[in-house]
This record gives C-alpha cells, structure tokens and sequence, in this order.
C-alpha cells in the first residue's frame, strides 16, 4: 500500500500528463463519427432522391426539325398532239384496205395499205402458193418528201425473205398523178435510183367501193413475131392487169 507521500506524488505524476490523456476520448470521438456517418447518409439519400425525380420526370419530345420548304412545283409540259396527215397523201385514201384476189392457176394475192398518217402510207403484199406455202413477199412506203413530192419505195423478197439478187436495192417511183381515185406512179428520173427495170407505169384504181384495180405496164418491149419467113421485131408494152376485192 502506498503512503501519503506516494500518493501525493503519484497524484503529481497524473496531473503532469497531456490533458488528452486526462479525460476519457472514446465517447467524443464515438459521437463524431456517428454525427459524420449521419450526415454522408442524408446527403446521399437527397442525392439519390434528386436523381430519381429527375430521370422520372416527363421528358419534352425534341422539337421536330424544320421542314425544307417545298420546290415549286414543274410546270407540265404541253400536251403533244399527232401530226396532220400531210395533204399530198389525201388523194390516196382510196388504197387504204385490206385487198385480195385469187389466179386462175390457184395463187392468192393480198396486198394492204394502212391509211395515212403524218407524211407517209405503209403498204405489203403477199402472194401464196396453191399448197399453201408463200411464193414471196413485198413491202411498199409512201413518203412526202421534203419538196413536197410523195415517193413509192418498194422492196421485194423471196419466201425465205431473203433479198432477190437483181433488186437488192429498193425500187423508187415518184407519183406522177392522182385524182378521183386513181394514182399513177412511174419510175423516177435518175434510173440508177428508179432500179425499176423495164417499169414504165403502176396504177391504182377504185372500180368501186369493194374493188381495187391494179395494172403494171412495162416500157415497149421488142416480141418478135414468126410468120414462116421472116421475123419481125415488134416493139410494145407488156401489160399485166389485176383486180382486188376487199377482204370480208
């Protein structure tokens, strides 16, 4: 057991030390932190409250773009009407049809010309054999040329429709005539152009509403004529005439 004296000096001793260690620390610091651990607690609960109202919260749509003013619209185009049928083509109409005719020796011919349109006429014709089988073809344009003049251009081929080696190249007759149905075509001036041959005329002529004459007539011909003693050259057109009837 201490005496007096030791206590007063150990008394001594203790009042000597920090005043830290004077007083009991562990309930203050215990306070502080809890104070500290309260505080971070209700500033992350505002913060998450803050964040969630936010994120709930309607959003606006964002405003739509401006739209680009519309181009004006194109002007339409002029309506485009079809061409007159030139006036040169007029006297012609008479051809227009469907045409046929049958030979003695059993051979059909058909020939068909579309009516005018614009500056030209198209035309085809057809001839079949007895068994049935084409024996050749031709196709024929009618044109107005620039100068005003109408031209037949005709090109002739064989059932297999390839092209006859005498008239590779088109004939080419000019009207020479056409009035009250009938029209006259003869070959052109220049006679490489014309490749017509011995050609001197074609003609066509309505007879009547439902028939179409045709008559092809050669340039005079020299035939000559035996009369048991002397030959004779004789010089005339051959002529080959042909009626039509419209098709039904």
């Amino acid at each position: 057991m201490c005496s007096a004296g030791c206590d007063i000096e150990c008394a001594s001793r203790d009042d000597r030390r920090s005043p830290l260690l004077r007083y009991p620390l562990r309930p203050v610091i215990q306070t502080m932190i809890q104070t500290m651990i309260q505080t971070m607690f209700q500033t992350m609960l505002t913060t998450v409250f803050a964040v969630a109202l936010s994120l709930s919260a309607p959003v606006d749509p964002p405003a739509p773009a401006a739209t680009p003013a519309a181009a004006p619209a194109a002007k339409p185009a002029a309506p485009r009407t079809p061409a007159p049928t030139a006036t040169e083509l007029a006297p012609l109409a008479f051809m227009a049809g469907h045409w046929v005719t049958e030979l003695p020796n059993g051979m059909v011919s058909e020939e068909l010309w579309m009516p005018a349109r614009g500056k030209s006429m198209l035309g085809s014709f057809r001839q079949t054999r007895p068994d049935g089988t084409p024996a050749f073809f031709e196709f024929t344009q009618l044109v107005v040329g620039a100068n005003g003049e109408v031209l037949l251009r005709q090109v002739h081929v064989h059932s297999n429709f390839e092209t006859d080696p005498r008239r590779k190249d088109p004939m080419t007759l000019r009207l020479s005539s056409a009035k009250d149905n009938v029209a006259v075509f003869v070959p052109v001036d220049d006679a490489a152009k014309a490749n017509a041959g011995d050609l001197a005329s074609v003609t066509y002529s309505l007879n009547d509403a439902d028939t179409l004459a045709m008559r092809i007539e050669s340039k005079p011909v020299k035939q000559g004529e035996d009369d048991g003693a002397l030959t004779k050259a004789v010089a005339k057109p051959v002529v080959i005439d042909m009626k039509l009837k419209r098709a039904k």
